[in-house]
């Protein structure tokens, strides 16, 4: 990932209780909260690698796009559980893996569509009720018998079950960052378990250190947050992962529960906005079998998310309510169940004021 380096400034002084003191003994802090994510002894490369494999995945799932080409579920195995060889050195070196940071009851889910992926690709003939490949746009997407793109329930999946899953529910728990992890002990180049734990949060989040300034090179969530940025104000995520950084390294456990809380509401906030953004992609093409299937497939994976959030103000009862209103038949959904998807979601999350214009 692209890291451009800006001196830091100061945007704000920040005072507060230190919770991390005993209660009878109050520790007024104050502190500055740069500009950039440039703070001592970050390290989140592992996190890094990851995007990138995942780039790498769903690419090589995608030369299934073209007529005659097979995808190898073998090479699909490997890249997915960074078996030796699986990548192009130096990506995979790391000894980093998706299979074993995805949700643990969602990577079975994901294995099981790689021998698919490997039967119908390069194959013409996706049809209702039959797998292959479907015209879309100069080329082809591979969708299974119910119309779902197998790339995007691959790619967009594990931005929900890997990504999001691990950056929200995992490194921002009080498992990784609450009052007994070890905030005192500093490693060279990591930090303190808190402070590390908390950066390979942001890793997961896939942008530079000074965005939203720059914006080059965003990754998955970064990539989206940005997206809808515009209508519901996506990227002031960066404010709250600057602001719980300075906190945790200041042990102000106060300024650190409210950025983390404000990070979470505002990941999930582009899960939703995104997928009501595919949700009405898929109504202004419903005529297309190609584009709708894509459209929703996409919706479909950016909804599944939201149960991968423990803290979110959605879960995976409501993911379920809105895709029932969908159905699972992507060729045989008609436009009033698109509408009533994306208004039930909307209406869930308090965005039904812009639900047409994302």
């Amino acid at each position: 990932m692209k890291k451009l380096i800006l001196p830091i400034m100061a945007v704000a002084v920040l005072t507060g209780c230190n919770t991390d003191e005993p209660a009878d003994e109050p520790n007024e802090t104050s502190y500055t909260v740069p500009t950039t994510y440039n703070f001592d002894n970050v390290s989140y490369g592992g996190q890094t690698d990851r995007l990138n494999m995942l780039t790498a995945l769903t690419a090589y799932v995608k030369t299934g796009h073209v007529e005659g080409t097979t995808v190898e579920a073998s090479k699909l195995n490997d890249m997915y559980s960074n078996a030796e060889g699986a990548f192009e050195a130096p990506l995979g070196s790391s000894g980093k893996d998706l299979k074993s940071k995805t949700y643990e009851h969602s990577a079975p889910g994901i294995v099981s569509l790689f021998d698919s992926i490997e039967k119908y690709s390069g194959k013409l003939g996706g049809a209702d009720g039959q797998a292959g490949l479907v015209a879309r746009g100069d080329g082809y997407i591979l969708v299974d018998a119910t119309g779902k793109e197998y790339a995007q329930l691959i790619d967009k999946g594990l931005m929900g079950s890997c990504f999001y899953y691990q950056g929200t529910s995992k490194y921002l728990s009080d498992d990784k960052i609450g009052d007994a992890v070890d905030n005192e002990t500093v490693e060279e180049g990591k930090g303190t378990a808190k402070e590390h734990h908390f950066d390979e949060a942001f890793g997961y989040f896939g942008v530079p250190i000074d965005f939203p300034t720059n914006t080059e090179g965003l990754l998955f969530w970064g990539k989206y947050s940005n997206k809808r940025d515009a209508v519901v104000g996506t990227n002031a995520i960066m404010d709250a992962f600057l602001k719980g950084r300075a906190a945790i390294s200041n042990k102000d456990k106060k300024g650190q529960d409210e950025a983390v809380a404000e990070i979470k509401k505002l990941w999930e906030k582009a899960a939703v906005s995104t997928a009501i953004h595919y949700f009405n992609d898929a109504l202004e093409n419903f005529s297309d079998n190609g584009n709708r299937l894509h459209y929703l497939s996409e919706a479909y994976a950016f909804v599944n998310a939201l149960g991968f959030n423990t803290d979110g103000s959605l879960g995976m009862t409501d993911s379920r309510d809105v895709l029932a209103e969908l159905g699972d038949n992507y060729w045989k959904v008609t436009q009033d169940q698109i509408t009533a998807a994306r208004d039930l979601l909307a209406s869930k999350a308090g965005l039904e004021s812009v639900k047409t214009q994302l």
